[in-house]
């Protein structure tokens, strides 16, 4: 599936529709109701761009699947969340997640399933858990092992002192931005994962890869914070995808924060690369499909 300009006429006329909630800002949440009495997924993607940027990435979890599916912008200053990037703290954050929790326990059912999509969507649902674990079944397309940066391709020898020169600098400027490069993938379909950055970049986020200083520092923060909710033990029933051919993820990442879960789970091989749960989200949706389902 190769990225093309959103259609918004499009996805309304397929049912989706905004509706704005107040937590620590205004949260913009993307949804699709099914019906009233279908199964409530509660989907965290990436904080970097904004949820509609990666609709086609979930949105057959509504159209094929018939679950009620509801997306957000929970960063502040990104997409449609309120507030300025400055204002992106973990404590902030998890207050925006928070109040779409509650909009969809208020207005649908307690019983929700959540989904951690795309990478760094993956570990912030996986710490969002860590702080409210009553979710029915959790599915994460990545993961995060508390203390191991690896997927970040920093050592954590050298992440640690990284983090501290990083609050030092959003302390004197909060806003400021740089450009990264990521690494590039090799081997197996590995032009289409290049050109899916490119796409992106051209169709739906031309700032897709100006890195937000505070950005940085709340995933690090997640990946090594004194505080951070990874270290909780996860207990609701969990989905792991280990993509094989991920210019992350090393295989035995997976393998190894897999080991880790003393929870009911389920680990799914997707021979395909990172960005393949959104060039070939079949796989992805039939299996998150399946789980919700039998939980």
């Amino acid at each position: 599936m190769k990225i093309q300009p959103l259609n918004d006429e499009k996805m309304k006329k397929d049912g989706w529709e905004d509706v704005y909630v107040f937590g620590y800002s205004k949260v913009h949440i993307f949804q699709h109701i099914s019906d009233k009495d279908c199964k409530n997924i509660m989907l965290i993607h990436t904080p970097v761009t904004a949820v509609k940027n990666c609709y086609e990435c979930y949105e057959q979890l509504a159209r094929e699947y018939s679950f009620n599916v509801f997306t957000m912008d929970y960063a502040p200053g990104e997409g449609e969340c309120g507030g300025e990037t400055k204002e992106f703290t973990l404590e902030n954050m998890t207050a925006n997640i928070d109040a779409v929790y509650q909009y969809i326990c208020e207005n649908y059912s307690s019983e929700i399933h959540l989904l951690g999509y795309t990478g760094a969507g993956a570990i912030i649902a996986q710490y969002y858990l860590g702080i409210n674990p009553g979710f029915k079944s959790f599915s994460q397309f990545a993961c995060g092992i508390y203390g191991n940066t690896k997927p970040l391709g920093v050592p954590t020898f050298l992440a640690k002192p990284m983090l501290s020169v990083c609050r030092l600098i959003t302390k004197k400027r909060p806003d400021f931005t740089m450009a990264f490069k990521p690494p590039k993938a090799k081997g197996f379909q590995a032009e289409s994962d290049n050109e899916f950055y490119e796409s992106m970049i051209a169709y739906r986020d031309s700032s897709f890869f100006d890195l937000k200083i505070n950005s940085l520092v709340q995933i690090l923060e997640c990946m090594l914070g004194a505080e951070s909710m990874l270290k909780m033990e996860i207990t609701c029933p969990t989905l792991v995808f280990k993509t094989l051919h991920d210019r992350y993820f090393p295989k035995e990442y997976f393998d190894c924060y897999y080991a880790s879960l003393q929870c009911e789970k389920k680990l799914v091989e997707i021979n395909d690369t990172h960005n393949s749960y959104f060039i070939h989200p079949e796989p992805f949706m039939r299996e998150i499909a399946s789980w919700v389902e039998s939980h």
